[in-house]
This record gives structure tokens, sequence and C-alpha cells, in this order.
């Protein structure tokens, strides 16, 4: 990993993304990797790509400018699941990973026709990141911080928690009951949690077998 190169790539990625953003007064939240790099004001290790979620409204807008920007948008499927992915050379790819809607208590998206997926706004609560003078807003350290403890069988999320080791340590983190599943507008308890702790051990294995850990890759 070139550490300039990556930093030269974030930035751009960002500077393009969040432009759009502002263009189409969308409401969207930073995700992932990216949101500590900017916490720690260094690159750690490769990125890949800038993993976003975005209000529903403005999909059409940011896609068409996006587009005109000279990014390839494609839709992916894998495992039941679907998300798009934004290309562009020399930048980092950005994957729109939910498109849905923000509401007061949670952001929700909908699948497979009658389930439904909200995070609740205090996890997702729009939190301003600033990187190599570039602003854009992410999810609390804090909800960063819990992903990495779900998902500690992932080897990038090994290397993510070894940089955030202080705040893993301090912070209090609320690693379960962030997001749930709803069938028909009726909660499914801790449904949610016990299919990323069956998918961690799953994506453990994988790697152990030289696979990578996500199923998708």
């Amino acid at each position: 990993m070139n550490p300039e190169s990556q930093k030269q790539q974030i930035v751009g990625s960002l500077k393009a993304i969040t432009g759009i953003f502002k263009q189409c007064d969308a409401d969207y939240r930073i995700l992932g990797s990216v949101v500590l790099v900017a916490h720690l004001k260094k690159v750690f290790r490769r990125i890949n790509d800038i993993d976003i979620l975005l209000d529903a409204r403005a999909k059409d807008c940011v896609f068409e400018k996006l587009k005109g920007s000279g990014f390839e948008i494609e839709k992916k499927r894998k495992a039941g699941f679907s998300w798009f992915e934004a290309n562009k050379e020399r930048h980092l790819g950005l994957t729109f990973l939910l498109i849905g809607e923000f509401t007061k208590d949670y952001f929700s998206w909908r699948f497979l026709k009658f389930f439904e997926l909200r995070m609740r706004t205090s996890y997702i609560t729009p939190t301003a990141y600033d990187f190599e003078d570039i602003s854009f807003v992410g999810i609390p350290i804090s909800s960063a911080a819990a992903g990495i403890r779900q998902s500690f069988f992932n080897p990038k999320r090994a290397l993510d928690a070894k940089v955030l080791q202080d705040e893993l340590t301090r912070s209090k983190i609320k690693v379960y009951n962030n997001i749930s599943v709803h069938l028909g507008g009726i909660k499914l308890p801790y449904l949610y949690d016990a299919f990323s702790a069956l998918y961690n051990m799953y994506g453990g294995i994988r790697v152990l077998f030289g696979r990578p850990y996500e199923v998708w890759k």
C-alpha cells in the first residue's frame, strides 16, 4: 500500500461525492474505514471503497450527477442482497450499501417485499468529520467500534480494532440492538444480531481456508 496514493484517492473520491450530495441536498451517512481514517487523520491500511447510506429521495439526482462526472454505476446482487457500486478510474469505489428513508427514529430499508431493516437514529447520528480539508457526514465513532466488535473475525476489522484500541477501551459502546429486522411492521428481536454472529463465525471459517471473509467478494 502506498499511503500517499491512498490519501489522494480518498480525498478525490470524498471531494467528488460530497460535492454531489450538496448539489442534490442529499441526506447520507458515510460508514466503514473512511470514518476511521478521518477520525485518526491517517491512512492505516488499504481502503478500496467508501460505504454509504443514502436517502432514496436523492438517489436519481445523485446517480445522474455521478454518471455526468464519469462514474459508471452498476447494481450488484449476491446471496439475496443487492446494492449499487459507482466506479471511476483513479478513484475509490463508491458502495451504496443501503438506499432508504431517514426518519426521526430510524433509517429504513425495505427488502424481500415484506421485510424491513431499521437502524436506530442514535446509531447513525450525523457526525461531522474532516479529512485533508474535505468535510463529510458519517456515523459516530462509537457505532463504527460496535461494527468492529460484531465482526472481529474479519481480518480488516482486526486491523481497525488495533488502531481504534483507545476508543474501544474507554468509549461506551452499544454493540447490540442497533439494527433490527421487521416483518410487516413487527420487530423480530435480535434477529439481525444473531445473523451477524453466525456470519462472523462463517466468515472466520472462510478466512481459515484462504477465502475472503465477505461472501460477496
